[in-house]
């Protein structure tokens, strides 16, 4: 893969020369960027460096290479004539016969294989080669000493000493021997136009080098000719080397403009690359692009987008919008990353679990909103989320309690009810009321439970990732008489007997096979409420009839396990179970879980 750089600092040197001793060198220094502009660390790298004379195109009288590596901010430094000669001698370059210009070519990977980055003309020539090659031929504006400044603007050299543009120069105390180059113009670069709106647009540039002396003003300059120069629309932006940001404004829509970027210091003011661009004919809207989903959970997911055209307007917001319908807006869900072009990640929270979402890259100017792709998600699956309801309805034998789904956890909602037992966090495993499928609330009933006992209940929801509970609710049952036949019967049996496996709670039952035998329980009530008992026939044909003090209340026949309740007053009662069949055999009765208030 072929790769392009970009040498940034090109020909910023300066030069400290003895006059008696003279390290013949020119340093040179450079920052090497790749095509977007990334600065190329610590990198082998190679320059071939030709001094032509006459003119950019002239003949080479030397040439050398160097091998290098770049710093931590891309930067190289070299020492022009102690490279590597591939011909000429630097020493015998006639610096005072003639105009020189110096060749850049650069070697990205030091493989031997160079690409020329620029010529440039040696404005300030050393004075210390001068005057060695020139001896008494030296042609001055005026008289020189060791320690003056001298500068050689292309046809003669200036003592600028004696003063430039009517200023008089401070020199420092120089040791006698030396001689320092003079001023040369500043070298700048300009910067690709962006931002670019209807009337305004974003440059700048990059001052290199200051020509050896304070930069007076920079900025850019433009105008709808080619060619610009500081006679035309200017921006000042102070007078520091490096890089610099200038804002064009009050430009025309639709039309194409020309800018350089430029520096002035005592020698003059030098110009940047020229480059162009066109404003908006009038604001449309943002173009942006929508970044896919990652990062997705049950609750949350990343996004984002690019904003990479501003309309002809500023930018003024920028972020996502998310909806569970198609084509979201901002009128939806969305967030809000700032304002201006580029590139942003937008993160999603209080998602719905297992739940499709649709998103969409959104940025927005005075036109209006404009939209990415739609992209889409679908956050994870979990458990359900359910709440247990309180219990109410708290009688001798159980009570009632439910649940509420508040989240189905984006499954379907296979089975849900309430569990119990009389030990802590009952689970399915334990005693269990279905109330069916579906996300409603719901109620259940908890029977069977024993007088004065207390009861620990949670309702569950069962969806394909798993069974959530409920908190827990703990209630005790009101006390009461109870025969459950587990330890015998209080009453008379009359042909009824108690009998093992078949029963509703526990293992135990009152039970008979004879006809007219008769059960009875004598009770005194200080409350008043109902008896309650499970009564299980066999048969059809057959009835077991339910006495409160010999005035019948019911009959059952061909039952299983039917739970029976009436009411009671406080006093004595006689309570009698009668089995009656004719011509059966083979028919049988049972009666459990006898409840009354005490």
């Amino acid at each position: 893969m072929k790769k392009s750089f970009l040498l940034l600092l090109l020909f910023a040197f300066g030069l400290h020369l003895l006059f008696a001793q003279a390290p013949e060198m020119i340093k040179y220094q450079t920052v090497v960027r790749n095509s977007s502009g990334e600065v190329i660390k610590n990198q082998n790298v190679g320059f071939r460096i030709s001094i032509l004379q006459s003119g950019p195109d002239g003949v080479a009288v030397y040439t050398e290479t160097h091998a290098g590596m770049t710093n931590d901010f891309g930067l190289v430094n070299l020492e022009i004539g102690s490279g590597a000669v591939d011909s000429g001698l630097f020493s015998e370059i006639e610096w005072g016969n003639d105009n020189y210009f110096i060749k850049i070519e650069f070697d990205g990977g030091n493989s031997g294989s160079f690409a020329e980055m620029g010529t440039s003309q040696l404005l300030s020539v050393p004075y210390a080669f001068y005057a060695k090659h020139s001896g008494n031929g030296l042609t001055l504006s005026g008289a020189a000493k060791p320690g003056d400044i001298l500068y050689h603007d292309g046809a003669s050299w200036v003592n600028l000493s004696k003063g430039i543009n009517g200023q008089t120069l401070r020199l420092d105390e120089g040791i006698p021997g030396w001689a320092e180059p003079g001023f040369a113009l500043p070298l700048v670069t300009t910067l690709p136009a962006f931002e670019i709106m209807v009337d305004s647009a974003l440059s700048g540039g990059n001052i290199i080098s200051s020509g050896f002396t304070e930069i007076t003003a920079k900025g850019v300059c433009w105008s709808i000719n080619q060619n610009p120069t500081v006679s035309d629309s200017i921006t000042n932006d102070g007078s520091e080397i490096g890089n610099f940001t200038s804002e064009l404004k009050g430009l025309l829509p639709n039309t194409t403009y020309y800018v350089r970027a430029y520096a002035t210091n005592g020698a003059g003011t030098a110009y940047g690359n020229q480059v162009t661009f066109k404003t908006f004919q009038t604001v449309v809207f943002p173009t942006v692009t929508t970044s896919g989903a990652v990062n997705i959970t049950e609750f949350s997911a990343l996004s984002g987008g690019n904003v990479t055209a501003t309309g002809g307007a500023e930018v003024i917001a920028k972020g996502i919008c998310w909806s569970t319908n198609q084509n979201p807006t901002v009128a939806d869900m969305k967030t809000d990353e700032g304002t201006g072009t580029g590139q942003f990640n937008s993160q999603m929270d209080d998602l719905d679990p297992g739940t499709i979402y649709y998103v969409r890259a959104y940025a927005t100017n005075s036109a209006g909103a404009g939209y990415g792709s739609q992209v889409t998600l679908t956050t994870n699956k979990t458990p359900p989320k359910i709440v247990t309801k309180d219990v109410t309805s708290i009688s001798p034998m159980g009570g009632v309690s439910g649940g509420t789904i508040i989240l189905t956890g984006g499954g379907t909602i296979s089975d849900k009810g309430i569990c119990w037992s009389e030990t802590e966090n009952p689970t399915i495993n334990d005693n269990t009321v279905s109330a069916g499928t579906g996300s409603d609330a719901f109620n259940s009933a908890i029977g069977l439970l024993k007088p004065n006992t207390t009861c620990y209940v949670r309702a569950y929801a069962v969806n394909e990732i798993g069974t959530a509970y409920g908190d827990q609710k703990s209630f005790t049952t009101e006390d009461a008489f109870y025969d459950g036949f587990e330890t015998g019967f209080s009453g008379t049996t009359g042909g009824w007997g108690i009998v093992m496996g078949d029963a509703v709670e526990g293992a135990y039952s009152l039970s008979t096979n004879k006809s007219n035998s008769e059960a009875s329980l004598i009770r005194t009530l200080t409350n008043s409420g109902q008896i309650n008992f499970y009564v299980k026939v066999n048969s059809s044909g057959v009835n077991v009839t339910f006495y409160i003090d010999d005035i019948e209340q019911g009959s059952y026949s061909n039952t299983f396990w039917g739970l029976q309740s009436y009411p009671v007053t406080e006093g004595e009662h006689t309570f009698k179970w009668k089995f009656i069949y004719v011509n059966y055999t083979k028919v049988y009765a049972w009666i459990d879980f006898i409840v009354m208030p005490k």
